[in-house]
């Protein structure tokens, strides 16, 4: 239930966190952090549980039935296909894209492994179906395949593989298998192996009864032929007569010449246990030489034939076909018990008076029994070994158990103590962001208060730049150029007024022009001055290597220094005056200097220097709110009677290089 209130809060939580950020700022967006951390700690995340792995192949019940009923087939008759015939099925399997990603797959190649004797691919084919989630068929087909690559159908089989076979059929039994047959067959086999005859005829039976193919004539033959293998070795020849019928019957009715020809094999095997010698060899040297022309001889038939001809004191034969059969059982590299060649072949060798030879018969007999012996002695050791590593690994399971227990207890604690950390740092965000918050305000304050400054000084600038004395002195002087009816005049010197309070107006409501635009204003302001006092000053501007469109410069700042040499340094001056100004680079800042060569600090010094003091604390305190930051920082410096013969007056203002890009 907790899990599924948790899921819309997972859903909504972004929407409430851009709605708290909005409605209530930064401090809310802390809380509510802190506050999706500790739910999520104590509810969401120890119920949320994370789907498992899928596979990305999606269930085709339909064709897996079909995959099954194929491996079925294949595997109803004891092994009798070929690795030749279950590769060429499975190539036309895959032509269907859904079996090469399919677990029937894996399955099919390992089947088609084991019948080419290359058990080392068996396992590796069967390791692709790690991780994967497996039907019970498949999960039984998985642990057959992996003990049938082990099991030895012609040697004794281990109590470990044996309780191994019993498992897994056991869990076949519990899941109702259609492949549970398979393990009573290898149980047959090893405890005919064991010479526990009459438990194999049990599990032979159990093996026919949970067949699913009994009406197959190939299952009804196997059957009887198992079973008329038990009654060999329980000496019932009362059933052994009825059993052999009954194999000839089905053999016929399945239309397979191998079958058919084995029950030459097993007419062998009767006669020999009645005691008719002759009619066994005659049977046995049939059954040999179809083999031996089909190219499928095996061990069986070597021991079977050498020892019908043993039996009918053919001692030469019988020796060559027990030796035959060992070098076929080399050659082959075939697991398989050879006491019994050994034990026939010295019996043989003692009838014929080799005893040499029938003694080397007898040791080999021993040093097979012995080799055997302490296989099984090895594999009880290794039985007696996993079963105390099984005993450790309980113990150690027991001590994890023990530990976890510990470490969740001392979870607990960790996680209680973040908690108060986080509370505590949570704390100090809080106290962290109101602090902020308010040295936040204060800038603002301060920066609105230095906004506020800036404008009075504008305004000031403005007024400056604009007094009353300069209006009237220059209206006065266009009346006085109309008067004398010089229009010409009069008309230019209109031009440039009124430029003149263009650019006071426009470019003082800029925080920077380009040096260009500074140098158009003192131009039309100088050429102004210089119509009102004709013939009394000369001027020049130096740019240097500077590109005036590149340099930005504050606005007006250089024109009241300019006003000031011409109202104050060139009046009644008995000899031209000159104005200089200077505009240059000097490391990163850029250097502006006001020459002129009037009368100083000799005349009229009170007055200049009221009116030069106040156009520089205005500028001063203009370059000091533009440059707060500046370093160095911008200055202005004047030197009266700077000349040789002490006269004039120089301005130098420094202030911060910026260009501009484009």
């Amino acid at each position: 239930m907790l899990a599924e209130q948790c899921e819309p809060f997972e859903k909504n939580k972004s929407k409430l966190i851009k709605m708290l950020m909005k409605n209530y700022g930064t401090g809310a967006f802390y809380c509510l952090m802190a506050l999706l951390l500790l739910v999520q700690l104590f509810s969401c995340h120890q119920n949320k549980s994370r789907d498992p792995n899928k596979n990305t192949v999606i269930p085709n019940d339909s064709l897996e039935l079909s995959y099954e009923n194929v491996l079925l087939t294949y595997l109803s008759i004891q092994d009798f296909k070929s690795a030749a015939v279950v590769k060429k099925k499975r190539n036309e399997l895959l032509k269907d894209g859904y079996f090469e990603h399919s677990p029937y797959h894996s399955i099919l190649l390992a089947y088609e492994y084991l019948l080419d004797d290359n058990i080392d691919s068996v396992e590796i084919a069967l390791k692709n179906l790690e991780g994967q989630k497996l039907s019970p068929d498949l999960a039984v087909l998985k642990d057959y395949l992996g003990i049938r690559a082990n099991f030895s159908f012609h040697d004794v089989t281990s109590g470990t593989m044996v309780a191994q076979i019993i498992d897994a059929k056991e869990y076949a039994l519990a899941h109702e298998s259609v492949f549970t047959f398979l393990f009573y067959n290898l149980l047959a086999n090893a405890e005919y192996r064991q010479a526990d005859y009459r438990q194999a005829l049990k599990d032979v039976e159990s093996w026919y009864h949970y067949h699913p193919n009994k009406t197959d004539p190939h299952v009804s033959e196997a059957y009887q032929e198992m079973k008329f293998m038990q009654y060999m070795a329980l000496h019932d020849f009362e059933k052994l007569k009825g059993t052999l019928d009954s194999c000839r019957h089905y053999a016929n009715a399945t239309k397979d010449s191998t079958i058919i020809m084995r029950m030459y094999d097993l007419q062998a095997q009767y006669y020999f246990s009645i005691n008719n010698n002759p009619k066994a060899v005659e049977a046995s040297r049939t059954y040999f030489n179809y083999l031996q022309a089909s190219n499928t001889l095996n061990p069986y038939v070597y021991a079977n034939l050498g020892k019908n001809f043993l039996n009918n004191n053919q001692v030469d034969s019988a020796i060559f076909y027990f030796n035959a059969g060992l070098r076929f059982i080399k050659k082959h590299k075939m697991k398989h018990n050879k006491m019994f060649y050994y034990k026939n072949l010295q019996v043989a060798y003692a009838l014929k008076g080799d005893y040499e030879r029938a003694y080397f018969a007898l040791d080999s007999t021993f040093q097979d029994y012995k080799q055997s012996t302490q296989r099984i002695e090895a594999e009880k050791i290794n039985e007696i070994n996993t079963k105390y590593q099984t005993e450790k690994k309980d113990q150690a399971i027991t001590l994890l158990r023990t530990t976890n227990a510990f470490n969740h207890k001392i979870l607990m604690q960790q996680r209680w103590i973040f908690v108060i950390l986080l509370a505590l740092v949570f704390s100090i965000a809080f106290f962290i962001y109101f602090r902020n918050k308010q040295r936040l305000l204060q800038n603002i304050n301060q920066r609105i208060l230095a906004e506020n400054r800036q404008l009075i000084l504008e305004q000031k600038t403005r007024q400056n730049q604009l007094n009353p004395h300069f209006i009237y002195n220059a209206i006065a002087n266009l009346q006085g150029l109309i008067s004398s009816e010089q229009k010409a005049k009069a008309n230019q010197y209109l031009l440039l007024l009124s430029r003149q309070i263009r650019d006071i107006l426009e470019l003082n409501r800029e925080e920077y022009i380009s040096l260009d635009q500074e140098i158009k204003s003192l131009n039309n302001y100088i050429l102004l001055q210089q119509m009102r006092y004709q013939d009394v000053f000369d001027y020049q501007i130096k740019t240097g290597d500077l590109d005036p469109d590149d340099v930005m410069i504050p606005p007006m700042i250089i024109q009241p220094f300019v006003e000031n040499a011409i109202e104050h340094a060139f009046k009644n001056l008995p000899y031209m005056g000159q104005l200089t100004i200077d505009f240059h680079a000097d490391e990163n800042q850029l250097h502006v200097s006001i020459c002129d060569n009037g009368w100083g600090m000799q005349v009229h010094k009170e007055q200049v220097s009221h009116k030069t003091s106040l156009s520089q604390i205005i500028t001063k305190e203009r370059l000091e709110l533009l440059f707060a930051d500046a370093d160095p920082k911008a200055r202005i410096e004047i030197t009266p009677n700077y000349t040789d013969d002490q006269r004039g007056y120089k301005v130098e203002i420094y202030i911060p290089l910026v260009l501009y890009f484009n």
